[in-house]
């Protein structure tokens, strides 16, 4: 019995001590974690980079990054912003309507195929499936 104790005790201790301290990300001066341009799919740790290549840890090539360019968007502000700060003049601009809902909250399309593929859209366009344009469907209003 003293044996197993004594055991378990130096299993313990030996997994305590051997903890990798795991290491700290680059971060920059705001202290938020640098964002890295290209990052491997597969979410290995410590990857990334700032140019295109591959994952050290899996092989795998690094993919873009769109976090990367929301990063400077909040460092930088947005792109194109008038420098004229007087009182802003009403232009004749007409805001486009909002799409039509590809389905009712039954689930039924607006627009179907005649071939009786699945799906549907919320206007007149191609079949996804066949290339057929779609029809009105009048159960979307029932």
């Amino acid at each position: 019995m003293k044996i197993l104790k004594l055991l378990l005790v130096l299993i313990f201790v030996t997994s305590i001590s051997c903890k990798e301290e795991k290491p700290k990300q680059n971060t920059n001066l705001n202290n938020k974690v640098a964002v890295k341009h290209y990052i491997c799919l597969n979410k290995c740790e410590n990857s990334g980079s700032d140019a295109q290549g591959v994952c050290a840890t899996c092989n795998t090539p690094y993919t873009h990054n769109v976090a990367f360019h929301n990063d400077d968007l909040l460092k930088n502000g947005p792109l194109n912003v008038p420098s004229n700060t007087s009182a802003p003049t009403q232009t004749n601009t007409i805001t486009p309507p909002a799409p039509a809902a590809a389905q009712n909250a039954a689930g039924v399309y607006h627009y179907t195929c005649t071939n009786g593929c699945t799906g549907g859209a919320g206007s007149v366009e191609d079949c996804k499936s066949c290339g057929t344009p779609l029809e009105h469907n009048q159960a979307f209003h029932n």
